[in-house]
């Protein structure tokens, strides 16, 4: 299953980084539509800085600071994720694996009202996902108790090979 999914993942970023820019405006524009209602909801959103080839996030965390939405975004340590609230986005620098990180000053405590944004290359639309093979957000949403979204392309939509560890997202959120 390892090397199935290795390889699937491997595709996908290729497929990913063969996207058009166009093509990923639109989409990243109509999920961050779509997005927003959950993040009026939310008493404190997690999500991750996206990089090229991901649903781009910064107009959620630009969103989150605009309407005074608490914002934490993930530090990765050896095999978990911890939160840290920014009050900027000029808070964040180049962290490991090349991912911008929030400085480790003010630590976020998840409740049942937090929304977390899970990043994926592929998606099933039934909250199983595909990520980058670390398995930090499975074992971060393992003790979640807030509300999960996946944020996906439609065009990576598709049938997840799954395992017993990996832990479904409470919803799918697709560019239609």
């Amino acid at each position: 299953m390892r090397e199935l999914k290795q390889k699937l993942r491997k595709s996908l970023i290729a497929q990913r980084k063969a996207m058009s820019a166009d093509e990923k405006l639109y989409a990243d524009m109509d999920i961050f539509s779509q997005v927003k209602t959950l993040l009026d909801k939310a008493s404190m959103v997690f999500t991750y800085a996206s990089t090229d080839i991901e649903v781009d996030t910064r107009w959620i965390i630009a969103y989150c600071l605009e309407h005074c939405i608490p914002i934490a975004l993930p530090v990765s340590g050896e095999f978990e994720l911890a939160f840290y609230f920014i009050n900027s986005a000029s808070d964040l620098k180049r962290g490991r694996f090349n991912i911008d990180e929030p400085p480790r000053t003010f630590p976020a405590k998840a409740d049942k009202d937090t929304l977390c944004i899970v990043p994926a290359l592929c998606a099933d639309g039934e909250g199983l996902r595909l990520g980058y093979g670390r398995g930090y957000y499975d074992r971060f949403l393992s003790g979640f108790e807030g509300e999960s979204a996946i944020l996906c392309y439609k065009g990576f939509k598709r049938i997840v090979p799954a395992e017993p560890h990996d832990v479904k997202a409470n919803i799918t959120i697709f560019d239609r």
